[in-house]
């Protein structure tokens, strides 16, 4: 398992025992003392009577100490060190950290149970059911995760795809390493070759896809999140090839070389690892630390989901707009390219007649951008609604519901269509390495009146540059940028 996987275990670890920690304490625990505590009422959320909430002990001094009983056991769990980030969990580490967590836990609340004067004899036995409860709950929650490193293809930050350099013994043995341990989180794509005749064979059922020479195309039709440099013999001259190819396109890179990199690398993306008790260096040349990719996660799940409330209005208005005006669909589906080439289908009001993609071959002449992406300003293929809704950026409201999914982000490069991402230079694929998104550097400094080149450059200093703070600037100067509809066609 990979330094960021463990990284992002341990901090998946942590939020979910919080999670239940709440559960216990603003749920559980609050309806065993309510049943046998005199002094002791439950919130007029849970029990409105009045009779029943007049109590010697404000309920809301208790509810104010629960976030600390909560917090408490987390942290003196990992003062001992039980998130302290670590090989793959087995069943035996799954228990052991059930149990010490739980055991803190009925700690704290024993400690509770005695400020509230809960008698004596009723403290043994609410302890004994907290403890029941709460190991069977984390015990639960983290054979589900385990369940998810061993079976699960879908988890961008648990499960890593690796493309192997080589076909001779070291790439088998480390297939077979892999193959038999997937708790590791790591899964085989493919391997390189440099033989032609190699090309399609099949070793431990994966195929050698191309050969070292193809890397870009590969890795546009294959998903992969690491190139691993095995060591196979006949490989060393193209080590040094395969280290620029991924730093071009923002792929990770591991070796088992040991010597110096011939290739300026910043610093705290470089970690040492093991496969097994194989060594390898992996570099991150786009990292995003688990703790921010968790939080944006979390913004654009919450932001998504209040954004798509509050524009309810708007998207009742639209729809019979749309239907009024023009026959067909209210929205328009298309397949677009994810992060690491991954395709998913992106979603958008409908803003210009059907058929309009088949018309596109007939209006190239038209085409005010240039590379390989396609703009016109005065489209003729655009409706009544659908020139408005281009103008106001309204068309772009039923990505909202991407953003929700997980297929993209509020902020990142904008996703672009396969026939445009063929035609990618290897360095234009760095923009595949971060996940897509709604809005990024190019929509708020002009959008389609800025060049093709400018747009990518624009692109890969948002990747160079990742941080949380930056993408909180890029959505406050997005708001403006929409109403002044500034580049907008």
């Amino acid at each position: 398992m990979f330094h960021d996987q463990k990284e992002h275990l341990q901090f998946l670890q942590i939020c979910s025992d919080f999670i239940c920690l709440a559960a216990l304490h603003y749920l559980v625990l609050p309806l065993l003392l309510s049943m046998t505590t005199p002094s002791f009422t439950l919130p007029a959320s849970i029990m409105p009577h009045q009779t029943i909430r007049t109590c010697v002990c404000r309920v809301e001094h208790l509810f104010c100490l629960f976030p600390f009983w909560t917090v408490i056991p987390i942290i003196l769990m990992n003062k001992l060190k039980g998130y302290k980030p670590a090989p793959p969990p087995d069943i035996k580490s799954i228990y052991r950290h059930a149990l010490i967590l739980s055991t803190l836990s009925v700690g704290v609340s024993s400690l509770l149970f005695y400020i509230f004067d809960v008698k004596q004899e009723r403290v043994l036995l609410f302890s004994v059911i907290l403890f029941l409860l709460l190991f069977l709950i984390l015990t639960l929650n983290r054979l589900y995760i385990y369940y998810c490193l061993r079976k699960n293809n879908g988890n961008p930050n648990l499960i890593r795809h690796l493309l192997l350099v080589g076909s001779g013994l070291r790439s088998r043995s480390l297939v077979s390493l892999i193959e038999k341990n997937p708790q590791w989180g790591l899964r085989i794509t493919g391997f390189l070759t440099n033989q032609n005749d190699d090309i399609g064979k099949k070793i431990a059922g994966k195929e050698i896809l191309g050969k070292v020479d193809q890397l870009p195309d590969i890795v546009y039709y294959h998903y992969t999140d690491c190139v691993v440099y095995t060591g196979d013999d006949n490989y060393a001259p193209y080590h040094d090839l395969l280290l620029k190819s991924c730093a071009s396109m923002g792929i990770d890179f591991a070796t088992t070389q040991k010597r110096a990199l011939n290739l300026p690398i910043r610093k705290g993306r470089i970690f040492t690892d093991y496969i097994g008790d194989i060594e390898v260096k992996l570099i991150k040349f786009v990292y995003f630390r688990p703790r921010a990719v968790f939080f944006k996660r979390i913004f654009d799940l919450t932001a998504s989901s209040i954004l798509i409330t509050l524009c309810l209005p708007f998207w009742i208005t639209i729809a019979i707009s749309i239907k009024i005006t023009s026959p067909g669909p209210v929205f328009f589906k298309q397949e677009r390219i994810g992060k690491y080439g991954k395709k998913f289908i992106l979603f958008k009001f409908r803003s210009m007649v059907g058929g309009a993609e088949k018309m596109q071959e007939a209006l190239l002449h038209l085409n005010e951008m240039d590379g390989p992406a396609f703009k016109i300003k005065e489209d003729p293929r655009q409706t009544i609604t659908g020139r408005f809704l281009r103008r106001t950026s309204l068309d772009e409201l039923p990505q909202l519901f991407n953003v929700f999914r997980g297929d993209i982000s509020l902020v990142g490069p904008r996703p672009a269509i396969e026939k445009e991402v063929l035609q990618y230079l290897p360095i234009e694929r760095k923009r595949l390495s971060v996940p897509q998104g709604i809005t990024c550097i190019w929509q708020v400094s002009g959008r389609n009146n800025i060049k093709f080149d400018e747009w990518m450059k624009l692109d890969l200093m948002y990747i160079d540059n990742l941080s949380t703070a930056q993408d909180f600037k890029i959505l406050i100067k997005t708001i403006p940028a929409v109403l002044m509809k500034n580049g907008a066609y």
